[in-house]
């Protein structure tokens, strides 16, 4: 019966995952590593992307658009003209385990227009996964919302 009582306590703490400080970290090096993404639009540098974004990631756009790592990274430097600002907000992540994450958001993206700006809402999913001591996103998904969702 002891026998039985530590084995439940030890498959317990397997699988009770990271300790909350350890989520706290995780999800402090997340929210900087969106942030160092979604600064690729003010700094056009394209190589933060080719380190953050994983090579078998998948990313699902607003109209139903599915793309690989090289053509996701490459519509970037497409956008770069098009884009006055790009702006995240709302940015919540959500920790499974030590190595698997979910960052959910809302990024704002302001584009330029003859006419005047114009700008587009977005709801987004970033799934993390670390790999080798090193977070990389694996899929993203977006969501077009109306201009005035809040």
């Amino acid at each position: 019966m002891l026998l039985a009582a530590v084995a439940l306590a030890l498959s317990s703490l397997a699988t009770a995952g990271p300790s909350h400080s350890e989520r706290a970290a995780i999800a402090r090096a997340l929210v900087a590593l969106e942030a160092e993404w979604i600064g690729v639009y003010a700094s056009h540098d394209l190589a933060p992307l080719e380190r953050l974004i994983a090579d078998d990631f998948v990313g699902t756009l607003a109209d139903g658009t599915m793309r690989g790592k090289r053509a996701h990274i490459e519509s970037y430097a497409a956008d770069f003209e098009a884009l006055a600002s790009v702006t995240s907000a709302e940015v919540v992540v959500h920790v499974f385990t030590a190595d698997t994450a979910v960052v959910t958001g809302l990024y704002t993206a302001t584009l330029r227009d003859p006419k005047g700006a114009a700008p587009g809402r977005f709801r987004y999913t970033d799934t993390w996964l670390k790999r080798s001591g090193r977070w990389r996103c694996v899929a993203t998904h977006e969501n077009a919302l109306p201009i005035d969702a809040r």
